[in-house]
């Protein structure tokens, strides 16, 4: 397909497939024998998976296989994923859809979608500062890919010191990336500096301490004398290629880079910017909708959430304003811990109230158990909260890695919430199901479609209230807060990136309606400005798209609908774009909802 020639076209472009899937006559029953169009999918498929295999490191180490190459993050790269695309949505788009059965016409949507993708990475490449920014930056993973490789043969030892020469090379091309972009009058925010200059310096240090030095235990492995001999290659890979790699790359931007940052935020101020974010807001959200829409949508559900605390607020007896009532919460010693220790115990508890609750629900449970752990503490700074990190070949457990700084400002009113969303029944749950489905194709276990993924989490969050583990009031207002929180998302990330608002706007937005603090607001009003324009609206919308999905379908199927195959439908099949998720609906229903 060919690429759009307009810029205000780029959004309509992505959504092409959902157009696509809306027209199309899926078979409802099985094919008795292989078609044309089934033989040419399944061929794309094990195309598909086999690249995504080859050039997806974070993959590659989930499934045990050994680390061949890092990211390719130049426009170069983009470019020749971008024409590849091109060539396998000719034959997408050449299939015949009642030659698939529902099953397989899903698989071409998929990877139709990722190609959209590709030629959309290669089109707005020069807007996006993925590459350096904290929650983005592929840096931030990388040692820990790295590190995560075996070290016992000759063979693997000599794999281990090109990927730290491939490391250095790659720290190169982001800063030869950042000042082309410069040269196009394409520069990060000032603010942003504040975050990325120290990020990058955390890289740089002595061997015995670096991200990029295998775990001890590894080592432990090798004899003393090829230890000795190994330990000693890294260690001057380290000093003589990684970290004047960072240095470069930080001297730059605390240097030259410096004067041309730009004192506004928000992809909407860059030549282009309103195209790429559009495209963006489609890509996140995988639905058929614009930013204004996101916006309005943002406010009713701010207005819904603000009548709803303010409820729970009386229920409490309290009769002060709503703007009291946080300032006591951030405060109050019940919510605050001393320790990340005790962090992470408050989140446990709270799991293992749900635990035995989740089977009378859902028919499959995940074989990986999940936890928690504490983040990096040289991450916790440029990061607001924390991440999920799925099981792997070398970990069978999937774990949350939170954010254990500033104790003072964490508050656990909000870690009911939290830990629903992002173990049981959230992303642990859904992520690790689909790792283990073995009827899904290769590639479909490893798609993470931020829509599905984020809006299922929040999903299971408010999930776990109807199963009344909110009965305590201020679980409830956790609860509600969270909601508000990423309500608020709705609000600023539109606003920023697509009305033009300053970052002191949104701060002051979010400042009223939810109980972050101001260090908090600080990271993550530049996460959706700058770092992730528009992933933050995944969230609420994807969230707000199952609800509507589980009540189309309650209205349908009458009598016959039933909450636990429900669950299912909606968990078997991995994730994928929202659009597609109505299509699998539809006919789940057809089919009498089993």
């Amino acid at each position: 397909m060919r690429r759009l020639p307009t810029a205000a076209c780029a959004a309509a472009f992505l959504l092409a497939a959902a157009a696509t899937t809306a027209q199309a006559p899926v078979r409802a029953t099985a094919r008795p024998d292989s078609t044309p169009s089934a033989r040419t999918l399944a061929r794309l498929a094990a195309e598909h998976d086999a690249r995504g295999r080859d050039e997806d490191a974070a993959r590659r180490v989930r499934e045990g296989l050994p680390l061949l190459h890092l990211p390719d993050l130049s426009f170069a790269g983009a470019e020749r994923r971008a024409a590849r695309a091109r060539e396998v949505i000719k034959e997408i788009d050449r299939l015949v859809p009642r030659e698939l059965t529902p099953d397989e016409w899903t698989t071409s949507r998929l990877i139709r979608f990722a190609q959209v993708e590709a030629i959309e990475d290669a089109r707005f490449h020069w807007l996006s500062f993925a590459a350096i920014t904290p929650y983005a930056s592929p840096l931030r993973s990388v040692p820990l890919l790295i590190a995560a490789q075996s070290v016992d043969t000759p063979e693997d030892r000599a794999r281990y010191l090109a990927l730290l020469a491939e490391a250095a090379a790659m720290t190169d091309t982001v800063r030869e990336g950042l000042e082309a972009r410069r040269l196009r009058g394409i520069t990060l925010p000032a603010e942003e500096l504040r975050l990325v200059i120290p990020y990058v310096r955390d890289f740089i240090q002595p061997p015995s301490q670096s991200r990029y030095l295998p775990p001890a235990a590894r080592l432990a492995t090798l004899d003393a004398a090829t230890r000795a001999s190994f330990t000693a290659d890294v260690e001057a890979a380290i000093t003589l290629r990684l970290n004047p790699a960072f240095e470069r790359l930080a001297a730059y931007l605390d240097g030259p880079y410096r004067p041309a940052a730009r004192a506004t935020v928000g992809v909407g101020n860059l030549p282009g910017g309103d195209a790429f974010y559009r495209a963006l807001v489609r890509r996140h959200v995988t639905l058929d909708v614009l930013p204004d829409a996101v916006h309005r949508i943002g406010l009713a559900e701010v207005a819904r959430l603000d009548t709803a605390m303010a409820a729970v607020r009386a229920e409490l007896g309290f009769t002060g304003t709503k703007a009291e009532f946080h300032a006591r919460l951030r405060t109050d010693p019940r919510f605050f811990v001393k320790t990340p220790e005790e962090f992470g115990a408050v989140l446990m508890r709270h799991d293992a109230r749900i635990r035995p609750r989740v089977g009378d629900h859902f028919a499959t449970l995940p074989r990986a158990q999940g936890d928690v752990r504490r983040l990096d503490p040289r991450l916790e700074a440029s990061l607001t909260f924390g991440f999920y990190e799925p099981p792997s070949a070398r970990d069978s457990m999937g774990h949350y890695y939170y954010n254990g700084s500033k104790l003072d400002q964490r508050s656990t009113l909000q870690a009911a919430a939290l830990i629903y969303h992002e173990l049981i029944p959230g992303h642990h749950f859904q992520i690790a199901l689909t790792l283990e489905n073995q009827a899904l194709p290769p590639f479909r276990r490893s798609e993470t479609h931020t829509a599905f993924i984020e809006g299922w989490g929040d999903y299971a969050s408010a999930f776990a209230g109807e199963l009344g583990l909110y009965g305590d009031p201020y679980d409830r207002y956790g609860r509600l807060m969270m909601d508000m929180f990423i309500s608020c998302r709705l609000v600023v990330d539109t606003g920023m990136n697509a009305r033009g608002w300053s970052r002191e706007r949104a701060i002051a937005f979010m400042r009223e309606h939810t109980l972050e603090s101001e260090t908090q607001l600080d990271t993550e009003t530049l996460r959706y400005s700058v770092d992730l324009p528009g992933q933050a609206l995944a969230y609420k919308m994807g969230a707000r798209e199952f609800l509507v999905l589980r009540e189309d379908a309650r209205k349908r199927l009458g009598s016959r609908f039933d909450l636990k195959a429900w669950h299912a439908m909606v968990l078997g099949a991995g994730s994928m774009p929202m659009y597609v998720l109505r299509q699998r609906q539809d006919a789940w229903i057809a089919a009498g909802g089993h």
